[in-house]
């Protein structure tokens, strides 16, 4: 089993080196290796060792189950490849891909991505590893039938092609012009360097690809060519062995070879005994000798005993042969009514998929999320059944949904950057609220405020020895930040300084929110629904004054304020107060999967035109775009599986900073 399989460079780099190798490591396996390294005087080393690591583990180990020895194999390359790789490398695209016949196993490592052309869709079937030291942590494994194509790419390939383009590319018959054809649009596309393999499944071409073990750095605009292995007849023994030699060009072989029968004789790849004659009698007396056209055979030929004893044995064992191969194309044919209902399922699921990206590319997300919810309802079906059919197409097509979910969402997956470990310097730190000022930042736990000047921390400073902090908020104009506590009080911080203040009531409101606006702090109280308005004066503060006209406040969680004031509540619905009173205000065009729960948090400001709501428990930031009547939704942020606590959104607008217990990470909107 071997695939036909080309390979190609775009913007080939000087400080890049691109190499693709294959061997077949015995009857039906076969492994393919795509790599892209920072070039040093020992890139082709390095890439040739790696890849005899993985070959190596293959011939020599004795795991029986596929998964297991390729997981073992990962594993070995993992703990050499840090001896391998120069230390000043950083980690490298790479793919390996591993054929048992119709059963691939892949991984990859960096920003190599693979994909899967079936049919009319392309799937993503690699999934990004950047996390620890480890050139390679997952597997994906799957099933590949006649006419798939697998492509490994050193970077993300639908980044420049649409997955409309690839399959149209690869629906022609000819594999040949398909990889031309992709080379070309690459080329057209493409201006960062990548390096591609395509892997034809029972593809046809028109002329030989590029298989083989592949050993050449691409080069520009043409595949790595391979070597070949040919037979040699040493002298004496009559005996045909292999060696290794360059591949030579057609014109040196049509001069060494002039004639075909010459040139199959001497690739033979079997004994030749010096007694030829005697041999053929004795091993082959039912069938007419070398001179077959002498009277004497010609006899013996038409002899009925001949015909009867010699042909009709054989006519009976191909009659039986025949019958045997139609009885079992019988039972490989037929279909249980089952696999029929699973099989329409999966048919069912990739055209709502195609038709899902068609309305995609149009801008009719409502469109695209109607069929993305057929797919995944038709995949839903596989996946209860109890039979084990068309699991790696199921795995293909949630994978797909949930890629093309994203998009209908205008959603983005980031990785946070970690900016100070608060742990440094407080054990058992539980944060609970974090405030910018002043380019620094200001984290609070119940009791305690800490200052962060870049990733330092500064000790913390205790805001009161009884109360409990409930809420934080800022004013910039007089550098102050403001903690509400449940005693209740409002409390200054100041350049260092703590100062617990007065109101001229009697005691202050209790609430679970603060925020400023001007001179004036307003504090949430649910409870009594209500927003207590207070006034900063030289020294104290003035008595509440009710601010909302009779609004139902009593699920709220979260306010913000930029002249109006929105509200929050763990519903995950907003309302929106003008002078006091309510105003019709509601969100628009949310996401598919809502949001609601106690730890919604909502910010904004005069000067920002977006609306921010930190959804811990989706583990997200949503962004709405303000307007008079409506928080329109734009898009969403994916931050990962980080316990969040709260948020803190720059005054531009562009970078959020997220709080979890003890740590401080940021990433850009």
């Amino acid at each position: 089993m071997s695939f036909p399989v080309h390979n190609f460079e775009i913007t080939p780099q000087d400080n890049i080196k691109s190499f693709a190798f294959h061997e077949t490591i015995k009857e039906g396996q076969e492994v393919y290796f795509l790599g892209s390294l920072e070039a040093n005087p020992n890139s082709d080393d390095e890439a040739e060792a790696l890849f005899g690591v993985v070959v190596d583990k293959l011939k020599q180990s004795k795991i029986l189950n596929a998964y297991e020895r390729f997981e073992d194999v990962l594993k070995t390359v993992n703990h050499n490849g840090k001896s391998i790789l120069s230390p000043a490398q950083t980690k490298p695209s790479l793919v390996i891909a591993f054929f048992e016949f119709n059963h691939l196993y892949l991984s990859q490592s960096g920003p190599s991505e693979s994909y899967l052309v079936r049919d009319r869709s392309v799937s993503q079937i690699s999934e990004p590893g950047d996390e620890g030291d480890d050139l390679f942590l997952n597997i994906l494994s799957g099933e590949v039938s006649i006419n798939d194509t697998v492509i490994l790419s050193s970077d993300r390939l639908l980044r420049d092609l649409t997955s409309n383009q690839v399959v149209k590319i690869f629906a022609q018959d000819d594999f040949n012009k398909s990889c031309t054809d992709l080379q070309f649009q690459l080329n057209q596309n493409n201006s960062a360097n990548i390096s591609v393999s395509c892997i034809g499944i029972g593809k046809k071409e028109t002329k030989a690809g590029a298989a083989g073990f592949l050993s050449k750095v691409v080069s520009t605009g043409e595949a790595m060519i391979p070597k070949t292995k040919k037979q040699k007849k040493t002298q004496g023994t009559g005996t045909l062995v292999r060696t290794e030699e360059e591949p030579s060009t057609e014109k040196e072989i049509t001069e060494k070879n002039p004639s075909p029968d010459l040139e199959t004789e001497s690739t033979l790849d079997v004994p030749v005994p010096a007694a030829a004659d005697t041999l053929y009698e004795e091993q082959n007396s039912f069938l007419p000798p070398p001179s077959a056209s002498s009277p004497l055979f010609l006899k013996k030929f038409l002899d009925p005993n001949f015909m009867r004893k010699k042909l009709l044995p054989v006519a009976a064992i191909l009659l039986v042969a025949f019958l045997l191969v139609i009885f079992i194309k019988f039972i490989f044919s037929f279909e249980s009514t089952e696999k029929k209902e699973l099989r329409e399922s999966i048919s069912i699921a990739y055209e709502s998929l195609e038709q899902a990206e068609t309305f995609l590319l149009q801008g009719e997300r409502i469109k695209a999320q109607e069929f993305l919810d057929k797919a995944y309802e038709s995949a839903q079906k596989v996946a209860k059944g109890k039979s084990k059919l068309f699991r790696s197409d199921l795995a293909l097509i949630l994978a797909q949904v949930e890629d093309k979910q994203l998009q209908v969402e205008n959603a983005k997956k980031v990785t946070p950057n970690l900016v100070t470990d608060l742990g440094l310097k407080e054990d058992n730190l539980r944060a609970q609220g974090i405030l910018e000022l002043k380019g620094n930042y200001y984290v609070n736990d119940a009791k305690k405020v800490f200052k962060t000047v870049s990733n330092i921390v500064e000790k913390g400073l205790s805001a009161s020895e009884k109360e409990t902090i409930m809420a934080e908020a800022s004013r910039p104009d007089q550098n102050l930040l403001l903690y509400l506590t449940n005693g209740p009080r409002i409390i200054e911080y100041k350049e260092g300084v703590i100062t617990p203040m007065n109101t001229a009531d009697e005691s202050w409101k209790s609430g679970i929110d603060i925020r400023t606006y001007g001179r004036y702090s307003y504090v949430l109280d649910p409870v009594n629904n209500q927003i207590w308005k207070y006034e900063r004066k030289r020294t104290n503060y003035s008595s509440a004054v009710a601010y909302s006209d009779g609004t139902d406040l009593s699920r709220a969680i979260s306010f913000s304020i930029d002249g109006s004031i929105y509200i929050l509540t763990d519903e995950g619905t907003i309302m929106k107060l003008f002078r006091g009173k309510k105003v019709d205000y509601d969100f628009k065009d949310l996401p598919s999967n809502g949001f609601s729960g106690k730890q919604l948090r909502l910010h904004t400001t005069a000067e920002l035109d977006f609306i921010y709501i930190l959804d811990p428990e989706n583990q997200r930031i949503l962004v709405f775009v303000k307007g008079d009547r409506y928080a329109t939704y734009k898009k969403q942020i994916l931050y990962g599986d980080l316990d969040v606590r709260n948020f803190s959104i720059d005054e531009l607008g562009q970078k959020v900073h997220i709080l979890t217990d003890d740590k401080i990470y940021n990433f850009s909107l």
